[in-house]
């Protein structure tokens, strides 16, 4: 019999799942209240804190009526999705959502929209969107696949192992700019869900290298960027790196923008990847990070 600590992430994945539907899929911004805790915390840059300053931006998004455009103030719905990850109090979901691709007109590059929630006492209690100001995902057109896979449900799977797995995959590879010990974490086939990153080890290696020319450094102890999130279920870690942004009117505020990757890992070594990351802004070093919210 499963315990309470087991069946959380499964309620917790029940309850985005119908939010997405109810809010999203119905386009009924009233259903916020049903669902988000009247003090929701919103981590990201795209929605005010608060249940009903929420409800009220997507209230005037919705104004178009079912069918119309949505600007992107949460990318995880309504679409059936790659996955959804939980873990403890945290729900990961994950959206297939091609772009426009700025180097060929007429053509789309792969994107994947991620937002993580937190879950207290039954309700929606904070948000991260892996939003970045600079270009809003568009909605993808009808008929778009959802490029949706299974998480692997194994009981043998250790996801605390896993998510070492990735925290040093970072911290000894692109903090040590190093793409020699790219083998150490690595499947020769890995699979590159992005069209604008090389596939496979060898490709991967290649893209470590030509981005850092000077390397390898020295691995530093501890991460040089520490995860903001890491969620793990199954084989699948989803892990999100804090890089503020300049905001783009110039003015040299900065707003809180999450870099999403995803990994599956098997045999110890990652054998997928699914990047956050838009073709169209990629993210510049960050500045200084926001105050913390706790």
């Amino acid at each position: 019999m499963a315990t309470s600590t087991e069946q959380e992430p499964r309620i917790n994945k029940l309850l985005v799942g119908r939010f997405l539907t109810d809010v999203f899929g119905a386009r009924n911004a009233d259903a916020v209240a049903g669902y988000v805790a009247p003090d929701l915390v919103q981590h990201g840059a795209d929605v005010p804190d608060g249940a009903q300053a929420f409800a009220e931006l997507l209230r005037r998004e919705f104004g178009g009526g079912p069918g119309a455009d949505q600007s992107g103030t949460d990318a995880s719905g309504p679409r059936e999705p790659v996955f959804v990850v939980g873990e403890n109090d945290l729900v990961c979901v994950c959206h297939y959502m091609p772009q426009p691709d700025p180097d060929a007109p007429g053509s789309t590059f792969d994107y994947y929209a991620f937002t993580t929630y937190r879950i207290r006492d039954g309700r929606i209690a904070e948000r991260w969107p892996s939003l970045n100001k600079i270009a809003s995902p568009r909605p993808p057109a009808p008929g778009t696949p959802t490029r949706a896979t299974t998480v692997s449900s194994s009981p043998s799977i250790d996801i605390e192992a896993n998510k070492r797995l990735v925290v040093d995959f970072y911290r000894c590879v692109f903090d040590a700019q190093n793409p020699h010990a790219v083998k150490d974490f690595v499947a020769e086939d890995y699979r590159q869900h992005v069209s604008h990153y090389p596939p496979g080890r060898a490709g991967l290696e290649e893209f470590v290298r030509d981005r850092f020319p000077d390397g390898p450094v020295p691995t530093p102890p501890e991460p040089l960027i520490p995860p903001a999130l890491i969620v793990a279920e199954g084989d699948i870690v989803v892990v999100a790196g804090l890089l503020p942004q300049a905001e783009p009117d110039g003015s040299g505020a900065l707003y809180p923008y999450f870099v999403y990757d995803a990994y599956r890992v098997r045999g110890q070594r990652l054998v997928e990847h699914w990047s956050g990351i838009d073709k169209s802004a990629p993210p510049k070093p960050p500045g200084p990070p926001p105050a913390a919210r706790t």
